[in-house]
């Protein structure tokens, strides 16, 4: 994942909901070690509701300032992950030519 071009990230999941998997597995892809060292200053934040039937959500904030939301329960985690990818991608791209 570019998560060097991701400045926040915000997941709301009811853990006790199946249909909410892909955003535990997408939250257990982004809160690892190797992601934080390529980010040391990204913001995580985990919002666990109290209602086991209500829809996980996923807000991604980039550095140069959209904003993605997604309704993940109607995705699988590849298909966030590629979704996330997206604009940061093309965040990358833009900066690598800047220094080139």
């Amino acid at each position: 994942m570019f998560m060097k071009q991701i400045t926040e990230i915000k997941v709301a999941l009811s853990p006790f909901n199946a249909a909410s998997k892909s955003s535990r597995l997408f939250l257990n892809h982004i809160n690892t070690d190797a992601a934080r060292k390529v980010n040391p200053t990204i913001k995580i934040v985990t919002d666990v509701l109290n209602d086991p039937t209500a829809p996980s959500h996923i807000q991604v904030a980039y550095k140069d300032g959209k904003k993605l939301s997604l309704d993940a329960d109607k995705m699988k985690i590849s298909n966030i992950v590629q979704t996330v990818n997206k604009h940061a991608k093309k965040l990358e791209e833009i900066e690598e030519a800047k220094n080139w």
